[in-house]
């Protein structure tokens, strides 16, 4: 018998069906109610029909969310729309815990809101309370809360491919180029997701100033006490799912990249090291990240891969509800990323 409940808020958008799909075969969870707005009353597998046979149930109301009595409530709402419902049923005294796919919790100082979101954030009481959720270098934290704010998926990738170097201090500026799958996006459309202006095609977007830039700074200055120079470019890509990304610098004293790597990643479940620059199909379905370099002298390139969907969104949300309840890291999330 499952004995943890688990409801999904947002289940009818990407990250929460993945969500969904995870819990579902969790050997600990129990998927105890999904909700959807836009949905409500319609069912799951009918909105997706792979699942047809599997997961039939409907979708909810948001209406139903201070009635909910689950363990969990796993929130996979899009950005900027999980802060109202979360201090709504945290007011009404909901005592389970709480994981946010989205970015509403994931920035300390309400006033960087503003800076990297455009908006002032409502509920800036609640900030303290949630932890960043980045398993690799927060586990402590995570496995001590019941709040805890999911990373961004750029931020994800890019914080476990350069933090190593980035703590060590051992470059002054990154260069770093990201490019995502169209699943990045959203279902909603428009010219970012639309097949006619995605395959084919490539186009940078938000040069420099991409706001998962403000999670990502404010893990640099926790864990290292100063600040790095990121040059990021985001790139949309022409494939659904997946980012693959590469970040140049120049060393600015000698260091041992396989040393300094494996070290701090001796422990982390999804973190693969290799010899070979990753590739992304390898990744795509699995909750892991690959990491790979090439060095000539004092010049480095480092390449990473995840799966925007998982590793990027749901699956590290079950990677930290399972640091939450002490299971093992892996437990729902064993599967393997493809072959072909």
């Amino acid at each position: 018998m499952k004995g943890i409940s688990v409801s999904v808020v947002g289940g009818s958008g990407l990250a929460g069906m993945e969500a969904v799909r995870l819990i579902h075969g969790h050997p600990d969870f129990q998927l105890h109610t999904i909700y959807a707005n836009r949905n409500a009353g319609e069912s799951f597998s009918n909105l997706f029909p792979a699942f047809r046979g599997t997961i039939d149930r409907s979708f909810s109301g948001m209406d139903q969310l201070l009635n909910d009595g689950a363990d969990v409530l796993l929130f996979a709402l899009p950005h900027g729309q999980s802060a109202q419902p979360i201090a709504a049923v945290l007011d009404d005294g909901y005592k389970g815990k709480i994981v946010d796919i989205g970015s509403d919790f994931r920035l300390k100082q309400a006033d960087a809101y503003k800076t990297y979101y455009g908006y002032e954030h409502a509920y800036a009481g609640l900030l303290d309370q949630f932890v960043y959720g980045l398993p690799e270098f927060f586990h402590d934290d995570i496995a001590q809360s019941s709040y805890v704010a999911v990373p961004g998926c750029f931020a994800t990738a890019i914080q476990l491919a350069l933090l190593p170097a980035i703590i060590r201090d051992a470059a002054d500026t990154y260069h770093i180029t990201a490019i995502t799958g169209s699943s990045g996006s959203g279902t909603g459309l428009s010219d970012a997701v639309h097949f006619s202006y995605r395959t084919g095609n490539m186009k940078a977007y938000k040069v420099l100033k991409h706001q998962h830039l403000g999670e990502i700074n404010q893990t640099i200055s926790t864990l290292s006490g100063h600040d790095a120079d990121l040059r990021f470019t985001p790139v949309s890509g022409p494939f659904v799912r997946g980012i693959w990304l590469t970040a140049s610098f120049t060393l600015s004293h000698s260091i041992s990249l396989s040393d300094l790597y494996n070290e701090y990643y001796k422990h982390a479940s999804f973190v693969r090291i290799g010899d070979q620059t990753p590739q992304l199909k390898h990744v795509v379905g699995s909750n892991y990240i690959d990491i790979g370099w090439q060095q000539k002298e004092n010049a480095v390139v480092v390449c990473a891969a995840i799966d925007n969907l998982l590793k990027g969104a749901a699956g590290q949300a079950i990677q930290d509800l399972n640091i939450m309840y002490g299971l093992d890291e892996h437990s729902g999330l064993q599967q393997p990323g493809s072959v072909l």
